[in-house]
C-alpha cells in the first residue's frame, strides 16, 4: 500500500486557496483505499472534520509554527518515521529529500508582478520555489497560465508541468444557511470575495460604486475578506468618503455558510483582479448561480467555457 503525506499546515491559518486545492484533490482521492493518506498540521480537529475518519487516514500533529523548522527538521522526520513513500508540498519541498515529492506551484505572480510584492517575499522565494520545482517527482499548477509561467522562469519544460485547476465545494441545498440579509443589515447588494491588497483591485470596484452612485439606488458594496498587505490607494479613498458612502460599504470575513449564502442572494458578483494563478471566488459565485464580472486577464482568461451564460469577461483598469 502507497504511504502518502500530505502537508496541511495551510489548514492551520486563515482560509486561502490553497486550501480549497487541497480540499477539493483529497476529498476525492481518499476514497482510493489502496493509498494510506498521511494529513500533517497543527489543527487535527480540523482535519478530521474535513477529511473524516477512516482505516486509510490517517493525521499528524505538526510541532513547528516556523516554516523553515518545519521544513529542514520536522517532515524529513515524519518521512523517515512513517516510511512515507510520496509527500505533497505546496510551492516549497523540505531542504533534505527522504522520499519522492509532488510540488504544487499555484503562481509566479510575484515575479510577474512584482510591484505587488514586498522585495523580501521576492528575494526569499525565487531560489526556493526554482530549487523545489526542479526537484520535484511530479510537478504541479493550477492553471495553464501558471504552467506557461513556470516554464518561462524556471526554464523547465511544459511536459514535465502537469495542471490540476482548483474545484470548489457545494453546500448541499439541505444544509441550513444564515439569513445574512438580517446578520449584516443587507438589502441589495454588490459582492466580491478576496484579500485585500493592490494586487486584487478593489480600489477600481469601490471607485466605480461610488462614481455611478449606487448607494443611493439602494445598492451596497460588500467586500469579505482580511487586509493582507497595505492598499494606498483603496485605503486613501476610503477614507475620502462622506459618511452617507461608508455606511453603503462593508468589509468583514465570514464564514463558509455565510458566504454561501452571500453568494446565492447577491445581486451581482465582481472579481476585478489584475493577476491570478487561477481565481476561485469567481467559479463559487457562478456555482451558486450569482450573475458574475470578471476580469480576464492571466489565468481568468481560462474561464472563457462560460460563454455567455451569466459570466461576463472585462478587462479592468484602474
Amino acid at each position: 500500500m502507497i504511504k502518502l503525506l500530505i502537508d496541511a499546515h495551510v489548514f492551520d491559518g486563515k482560509y486561502q486557496g490553497t486550501r480549497t486545492y487541497i480540499q477539493g484533490i483529497y476529498s476525492a482521492m481518499i476514497t482510493h483505499k489502496d493509498i494510506e493518506f498521511y494529513f500533517a498540521a497543527q489543527n487535527v480537529s480540523r482535519l478530521k472534520s474535513i477529511f473524516g475518519i477512516a482505516e486509510n487516514i490517517h493525521y499528524i500533529r505538526l510541532d513547528a509554527t516556523n516554516s523553515i523548522w518545519r521544513l529542514a527538521w520536522e517532515y524529513p522526520r515524519i518521512i523517515k518515521k512513517y516510511k512515507i513513500d510520496y509527500a505533497h508540498f505546496q510551492y516549497i519541498c523540505p531542504f533534505i529529500k527522504c522520499c519522492k515529492e509532488i510540488v504544487t506551484i499555484h503562481d509566479l505572480l510575484f515575479l510577474d508582478f512584482p510591484k505587488y510584492f514586498p522585495l523580501s517575499y521576492r528575494i526569499k522565494n525565487r531560489p526556493l520555489f526554482m530549487y523545489s520545482a526542479k526537484r520535484a517527482d511530479l510537478l504541479l499548477t493550477v492553471s495553464e497560465y501558471s504552467r506557461k509561467e513556470i516554464k518561462r522562469h524556471f526554464k523547465i519544460t511544459e511536459d514535465r508541468i502537469y495542471v490540476t485547476s482548483n474545484c470548489v465545494s457545494i453546500v448541499n441545498d439541505k444544509v441550513g444557511l444564515t439569513d445574512v440579509k438580517a446578520k449584516y443589515g443587507l438589502d441589495r447588494y454588490i459582492l466580491t470575495v478576496s484579500r485585500i491588497e493592490p494586487r486584487k483591485n478593489h480600489q477600481m470596484l469601490l471607485k466605480a460604486f461610488l462614481e455611478l452612485q449606487l448607494y443611493k439606488l439602494g445598492y451596497k458594496l460588500v467586500i469579505v475578506g482580511a487586509m493582507d498587505l497595505k492598499n494606498k490607494i483603496f485605503n486613501t479613498l476610503y477614507k475620502s468618503m462622506t459618511d452617507e458612502e461608508k455606511e453603503s460599504v462593508l468589509i468583514f470575513q465570514a464564514s463558509y455558510l455565510d458566504l454561501v449564502a452571500l453568494y446565492k442572494q447577491a445581486a451581482l458578483f465582481v472579481f476585478p483582479s489584475f493577476a491570478e494563478g487561477f481565481g476561485i471566488p469567481p467559479i463559487e459565485a457562478v456555482a451558486y448561480s450569482c450573475p458574475t464580472l470578471c476580469s480576464n486577464q492571466t489565468a481568468m482568461a481560462e474561464f472563457d467555457f462560460f460563454h455567455e451564460c451569466f459570466f461576463l469577461l472585462m478587462i479592468f483598469k484602474s
